[in-house]
């Protein structure tokens, strides 16, 4: 059996290629990349740190966002971080908690594992949520804003017959009534 721990030289080393957008340090400069779309391939960057997790996402906050909130627009503006303020909440604390690209750049958080394992708890902090009262939460009543992230750029409110469509990435074209709940249409699972 190979020693897991033995350095393996065979492999490429993989990089990421877009980004980042805007990249806030620690020492307080920022690296940007314009729109962050233009090729910069380059090693992801970790800085794992326990600041903003202790700060806005502890298992406190995550249970104050699940039982305080009783309606969808306060659930996720609490969850996001409000605008405007320098509350990141449990959403943001845990991508700047990962730091360096992986939390901190929208188009690179995709590369890590750790973005999939945060979106995960995500995920499952808005089901249990949705559990506590699941007839009004996977209503028309379970959905507040617009189409686009703080309406921009502007668009339509979010209603149940809006249609998610991800493209390549993603099933085929959907109506949002169709997702609101995890155990009936197209998805079914459930939290343990």
């Amino acid at each position: 059996m190979a020693n897991v721990f033995q350095k393996t030289t065979d492999l490429e080393p993989k990089e990421v290629n877009l980004g980042p957008t805007s990249l806030n340090l620690a020492n307080g400069t920022t690296i940007a990349n314009g729109d962050g779309l233009g090729y910069n391939p380059r090693c992801l960057k970790r800085d794992l740190t326990d600041y903003t997790i202790q700060k806005w996402a502890t298992a406190p906050l995550v249970a104050s966002l699940i039982i305080d909130n009783k309606d969808i627009w306060n659930f996720q503006m609490t969850m996001q971080g409000w605008p405007g303020t320098q509350d990141l909440g449990v959403h943001g604390g845990g991508h700047y908690a990962m730091g360096g690209d992986p939390g901190r750049d929208f188009f690179v958080s995709p590369g890590d594992p750790l973005f999939y394992l945060h979106h995960g708890m995500i995920d499952r902090t808005w089901w249990i949520w949705q559990a506590l009262d699941s007839k009004t939460r996977t209503s028309g009543a379970g959905i507040s804003g617009t189409q686009t992230f703080l309406n921009n750029p502007p668009s339509a409110n979010t209603t149940l017959q809006t249609i998610v469509d991800l493209g390549y990435a993603g099933s085929p074209p959907v109506k949002i009534a169709d997702l609101m709940s995890t155990i009936e249409g197209p998805m079914c699972y459930m939290y343990a």
